[in-house]
């Protein structure tokens, strides 16, 4: 066999044409199949919680807007029907502008394309791995990374918002996977400059992270060499996302650059808003949402440490560090801010439970599951006797409590179908957890906000247009959405009538519906405030 044509075969195109071999059909079909298994877990129930503050009302309101402009208008975001809007491109406002004509703006349809885009972050990932190695190992590590990213709980609840996150993320793998893939094919070069639009539709700035994270893994992985015509397709990839930005400085001037600068670069040297924070909060929304694979990371960490001289060793140690780098510098810190980090860490994880599945090592992994799980049945049980089934879903931790309890326990037998059985109960168990979660309602929680903004949205919706509707405290974007016009701040001087929208009791203003948790319409005359 010429040694030349040996050379030229990669993971992708041995899958591809192992046709009659024992992978060959999983290899074509496993990406697909898991996409769909993670649109069963991830879809349902979208609408069952009101639209978030920070920032999916913000998105909505932005798509809503967009949306709604003349042909050609809507390249550019606009805000509350008005307003610029320049904190974001519109790539994803425009996608969710197109739901909400469709469906109506209810917030399944509000969520629905970036949960679509959010969830082929799961075949990127598995087209990823298999870039990186070949080989029946392959698969199985492949397999792993997508069940680990499916199933983890922080990757799959901000998939499911109406943010900005989820795409990102599969922009991400869809650009450093064109890149690796067109060392052979260099028209796959279009692809990985494709990501790279997305991700300058999405948050142009994390497209130089990205792009000095591969460089320099390239760099130092010597068996990376492409041919020139790859950067020729990579260019003509990024120019949409280019082209974008250069009409958008041209309508908008010195403006345009403010997504660049005080929203995009100016994150990492200042607090923007209130959203402070330091580098342990990305470490610790790691700890917090990483289980139960997190116990995983430490082995594949050491044998990706042993092998970095390899290409998967490089690429998946350079991932971890590179977005690591990219997230705990951050001034501004939000909560899901540390998406970022799933990816390289469900590759890593994911090499580490394929050798769990072959050889059954580390042992202390399924015994730690299997304690874990009957911690998570134990306090079901206590909730249940308290009749606090209302603080946390009991069905969730019990689906969780039993899916890590005996799939721990078939994990740690001798016979590998014991072990693949018992991570097939594990995943099942986890999965249901999931979609328990989702039905409970409690799936959504972020920044202490604790009341629904829809029933004080419906008796402002009745009052007249030319009513003044103020506001008492902070901007709520979901309230503006719900109520279908921007509020006003509360100046010192209101006008003779007005509504407010208040928590406290008002002197001088009347109410007909006080909430129960306290925010009520007032109806208030200027002449009678103290």
């Amino acid at each position: 066999m010429n040694p030349r044509v040996e050379d030229e075969t990669t993971s992708l195109r041995t899958c591809l044409l192992q046709v009659n071999g024992r992978w060959g059909l999983v290899a074509v079909q496993l990406p697909l199949l898991l996409w769909l298994l993670t649109l069963l877990i991830w879809l349902p129930w979208l609408g069952n919680v009101p639209l978030r503050d920070w920032d999916e009302a913000l998105v909505a309101g932005v798509s809503r807007s967009t949306a709604a402009q003349p042909a050609w208008d809507w390249l550019l975001a606009i805000k509350n029907s008005e307003s610029v809007y320049l904190n974001k491109p519109p790539a994803l406002h425009w996608l969710i502008g197109a739901s909400i004509k469709r469906f109506g703006e209810v917030e399944w349809a509000v969520r629905l394309m970036p949960s679509l885009l959010a969830s082929l972050a799961i075949p990127m990932i598995v087209i990823l791995r298999r870039l990186l190695s070949n080989g029946e190992e392959t698969e199985r590590s492949a397999l792993c990374a997508g069940l680990i990213l499916m199933t983890l709980l922080p990757m799959a609840r901000h998939g499911r918002l109406a943010m900005l996150d989820g795409t990102l993320v599969s922009c991400s793998l869809l650009l450093i996977s064109g890149w690796l893939s067109s060392k052979r094919w260099p028209w796959h070069g279009l692809l990985a400059g494709l990501g790279g639009s997305g991700i300058l539709l999405l948050k142009p700035p994390a497209l130089i992270g990205y792009l000095a994270m591969i460089g320099i893994i390239s760099f130092f992985d010597t068996a990376t060499s492409r041919k020139d015509s790859a950067w020729g397709w990579a260019i003509i990839g990024l120019l949409p996302g280019a082209l974008w930005h250069l009409w958008h400085f041209w309508q908008r001037g010195n403006d345009a650059l403010v997504m660049w600068g005080g929203q995009g670069l100016g994150r990492v040297t200042e607090v923007v808003g209130n959203n402070s924070g330091a580098w342990v909060m990305p470490l610790t929304e790691v700890l917090e949402g990483g289980w139960p694979w997190i116990l995983l990371l430490p082995s594949g960490m050491t044998w990706a440490w042993r092998h970095r001289k390899t290409s998967k060793g490089l690429w998946e140690l350079g991932l971890l560090l590179g977005s690591a780098l990219m997230v705990l510098p951050l001034r501004t810190q939000l909560p899901w801010y540390s998406h970022l980090l799933w990816p390289p860490i469900a590759l890593l994880c994911g090499d580490a439970l394929a050798r769990l599945l072959k050889e059954g090592r580390p042992h202390w992994i399924p015994q730690a599951w299997k304690w874990i799980g009957t911690l998570l049945l134990i306090s079901a049980v206590i909730l249940m006797a308290l009749n606090a089934s209302a603080a946390l879903p009991l069905p969730a931790l019990i689906a969780a409590g039993l899916g890590l309890l005996i799939g721990g326990l078939k994990l740690s037998k001798p016979l590998l179908l014991q072990r693949q059985q018992g991570l097939a109960v594990m995943i099942t168990g986890w999965s249901i957890g999931l979609l328990a979660l989702w039905h409970s309602h409690l799936w959504l929680w972020e920044l202490n906000e604790i009341w629904d903004p829809r029933p004080v949205a419906a008796q402002i919706q009745s009052l007249p247009a030319d009513a003044v509707v103020m506001l008492d405290g902070p901007t709520r974007p979901s309230l503006n959405w719900y109520a279908k016009r921007s509020l006003k701040e509360l100046t010192a001087k209101p006008p003779e009538q007005f509504w407010l929208v208040s928590e406290r009791t008002r002197q001088g203003c009347q109410t007909n519906r006080p909430n129960a948790d306290g925010w009520a319409l007032w109806h208030c005359s200027s002449a009678d405030q103290p």
